[in-house]
This record gives C-alpha cells, structure tokens and sequence, in this order.
C-alpha cells in the first residue's frame, strides 16, 4: 500500500502538470518601461530608453518604442567599450494582473557597436504568465568602431522555461475559475484539450483504480491462507 500511494502522487502531479502546461494557452498582455546606463561606476546613471508593450504573451506579438542615442551616448557607449564595461538596462514590467516587477540585466558595450545597436529582449514567464526574468543580448561582434545608426534595432521574444516547480494547485483551479466566468459571460472560448477540461474527473477514477489494483492481491493472498 505504501508503493502504490506513490504511484498516485506520481500519476496526480503528472496530470497536473500536464494540465497547467496546456494552461499556456491563457493570454494576458505585459508593458516593459525601459532605462539604460552608459557610466562604468558601481552606480549607474540610468537615463530613459523606450518601451515595450507585448500585446499578447501567447503569441509573442510585441511593439516597441525606443528614442534614438545622442552623440553624447554614442561616445559614452563607445568609451566603455574600450574599458570592456557593459551597457545596464534597467526594466519595469506591468502585467495584466496588476503586478509590478522590476529586472536589471546587461551585455558588453562593443558587441552593440559590433552589431549596429541591434539587440535582442527577451522576457521570461512562469506558467501563470508572469515575468521572472528580462535579459539582454546582442550577438556583436564585439569592435569598437561607430555604429552605422543612432536607432536601435531591437527584436522581443517572449519564451517560457522548459521546466519549473511543481504547480501550484489553488492558483491553477483560480485560474479556471476566473476563466470559467469568463466563458460563461461570453468573453473567451474554450479551445482547451479534453484531458484539460475533464482532468478533475479522470484523476478520481485513475486513483480508484490503482487503489483497487493495489488491494486485489492483497485479497487474494488471504485466501490463499485461509
């Protein structure tokens, strides 16, 4: 019996997690205010840079907005490429459910002169679509030469982590149920898989019948004895 109480944990935390993973599909939007430093001191001086709105974290649709880099920041960027310092960026993301976070991240100077201020943001999300991460990255080469533009190029992708914690089963059934009210009120369809929408069903009779396979030798051993 103790063996098959593990089984079912197993089976539950699998069905789960299968479940929350298909939850990816739920959309929300996100806004990212961004600063960015040019000084090489352990405080940085952050100036604003743009921002960035993700329209949709399901698809990755993303608009952004950015001011150009004057001749001083041009300088300054090239000033701390020639002492290997990295370029700070300072982000404030708000999501759709109110919550405010903020991300600190960085790349060597020389590899945004390499690449003509071309960069790449990317934003990380938990399964409930909530940011953990901002980085940036650039993919150079690093050198030291004047870009051949004051504009940035820069691409957003938004990706989820491969793997994560075990879910989080009251906020997940909170989920469904704000979705539910919103189905029944008409405002989104239900495009779930039949496991995500009947789990709470087929997770009982699974548990049923591992018990049932697990007490049935048991029983039968006993009256082998008898």
């Amino acid at each position: 019996m103790h063996l098959s109480s593990h089984v079912i944990v197993s089976v539950l935390l699998c069905v789960l997690s299968f479940v929350r993973g298909s939850e990816l599909e739920y959309d929300g939007w996100l806004q990212l205010r961004l600063w960015h430093a040019f000084n090489d001191e352990p405080v940085p001086v952050f100036t604003e840079r743009g921002n960035v709105t993700v329209s949709s974290v399901r698809s990755g649709a993303s608009v952004v907005g950015q001011n150009g880099l004057l001749p001083a920041q041009i300088s300054a960027l090239k000033t701390l490429a020639e002492h290997d310092g990295k370029y700070r960026l300072k982000a404030l993301a708000r999501t759709s459910s109110g919550s405010e976070i903020m991300f600190l991240t960085s790349v060597p100077a020389c590899y945004l002169l390499g690449s003509d201020l071309e960069d790449v943001i990317t934003i990380w999300l938990d399964s409930t679509a909530e940011p953990i991460a901002v980085s940036i990255s650039s993919s150079g080469p690093c050198t030291l030469d004047n870009p051949f533009t004051n504009m940035w190029t820069t691409n957003v992708l938004v990706k989820y982590p491969d793997g994560g914690p075990i879910p989080d089963t009251a906020m997940y059934i909170q989920k469904l149920e704000r979705e539910r009210e919103a189905r029944e009120r008409g405002e989104t369809k239900d495009n779930r898989s039949f496991l995500a929408k009947y789990w709470m069903y087929i997770v009982p009779f699974l548990i049923f019948l591992l018990l049932s396979s697990a007490t049935n030798p048991e029983a039968g051993g006993s009256a082998q004895r008898q």
